[in-house]
Parts: structure tokens; C-alpha cells; sequence
């Protein structure tokens, strides 16, 4: 596993650097200082998962998250902050992060993440799962997702429910190819139509709106 770190503070790119040193498997395919740096050596380097601060000079880690899907939306990003704010939780989601750890997490949970991440799942400390649930109790949501259960069996084939169920358990596509028999090509279809039906933008989205209805 490929690994970039990005932090603007050199110390914390050292220490989670040496982290990840202690770890076999894992390789530091390099590390920035800001978001344009971020873009500039993905461009360079074999990247499979980003350590991504949330506070940088210029583009911060929530502009860059995007950024970073946008042009390679297969570099999986892991958001590192020391604020347990809703509004950063939800702006990183948002952006398409595949996982949000607090600084203070320990290095197993780490590389715990990291190897989440890594293989399609998505992964939050459990202290930010907590804010997310009680935010999505009391936010308002589209009309859409207020239907019953029984409209979303409506709106989705059974299959395309299906394939939505295996997103919620952070499967990536060729694993639910596998557990339901597809082809890698067909599930990536499926999870388009399921995005576009239920007008939500990347999966990670798709889960928090499945977690509420289903």
C-alpha cells in the first residue's frame, strides 16, 4: 500500500511518517506541505491512500479531497483533524472522503483505517460516528429520502437494492462483483444509476442516506 502523507506542519508529516515505517506493507509514495502539492505528486507517484489534514495553507483538505476524486477517483483519502466539528465532518463526506480519523488516534487504529480505506470500506472514528448520527437525526433531508422503505424498493430494481445493501457494508465493486456474481464493468453501472436515482453524489453519501432509511 502506497501511502502519501499531507500535513503543512513538518513535525506531524515526520511522526506519522515514522508510524507508518514501523508497518511492512506500507510505503511512503511521498509528502506535502498544501493541496497544490497533494495534486502535483499524485501526478508523480503510485498513490493508493492520502493522510489528508483538513487545515492547509491555499487548498485545504476538504478543497483538495475534491479535487483529488474528481482526477483520480481511485486514490482513497483519509481525513486527519483535531476538531470534532459537524460542519468539517460533513464538508469532507461531502467531498468524498473515504474515512476521518482524529489526530489523537493511535497508530493501530491507523493502520486499522488505512487498511479500510484501502480495500473499499469506509471508515470513522467511532467518536465522529456518534456526531454524524446525531446530525443526521435532526438535519433536514430531500423529499426523496423521506419516503418509506417500501418507496425505495420503487425507485431501485432489486438488483440496484442489492447493490446498494453491499455499498453500505464499504464493499468495493469488485468485491460485490464477486458476492453477487457480475462483472466489475456491471456493478460500476449499477452503482451510477443507483447514485443518479437517489441524487446523492459519491457513496459515501449513498451510505449515511441508506443508514437512515433502511
Amino acid at each position: 500500500m502506497n501511502v502519501m502523507v499531507a500535513d503543512d506542519q513538518s513535525i506531524v508529516r515526520e511522526g506519522l511518517k515514522m508510524i507508518l515505517s514501523l508497518h511492512e506493507g506500507i510505503q511512503i509514495s511521498g509528502e506535502a506541505s498544501c493541496g497544490e502539492e497533494v495534486l502535483r505528486l499524485l501526478s508523480q507517484t503510485e498513490t493508493d491512500v492520502i493522510l489528508m489534514d483538513i487545515r492547509m495553507p491555499g487548498m485545504d483538505g476538504i478543497e483538495t479531497t475534491k479535487a483529488v476524486k474528481a482526477r483520480y477517483p481511485s486514490v482513497k483519502v483519509i481525513i486527519l483533524t483535531t476538531f470534532e466539528d459537524d460542519h468539517y465532518i460533513f464538508a469532507g463526506l461531502k467531498s468524498g472522503a473515504d474515512g476521518y480519523l482524529l489526530k489523537d488516534a493511535d497508530s493501530d487504529e491507523m493502520i486499522a483505517s488505512l487498511q479500510a480505506v484501502y480495500e473499499g470500506k469506509m471508515m470513522l472514528n467511532p467518536k465522529i460516528t456518534v456526531s454524524v448520527v446525531k446530525a443526521l437525526n435532526n438535519m433536514e433531508i430531500p423529499a426523496v429520502q423521506k419516503e418509506p422503505r417500501t418507496k425505495l424498493k420503487e425507485i431501485l430494481t432489486p438488483r440496484e437494492l442489492d447493490v446498494a445493501k453491499h455499498i453500505m457494508e464499504g464493499k468495493s465493486n469488485k468485491r460485490i462483483a464477486a458476492d453477487l456474481f457480475l462483472t466489475e464493468g456491471t456493478v460500476k453501472n449499477y452503482v451510477s444509476r443507483i447514485l443518479d436515482k437517489l441524487e446523492v453524489s459519491n457513496r459515501t453519501e449513498l451510505t449515511l442516506y441508506l443508514q437512515k432509511l433502511l
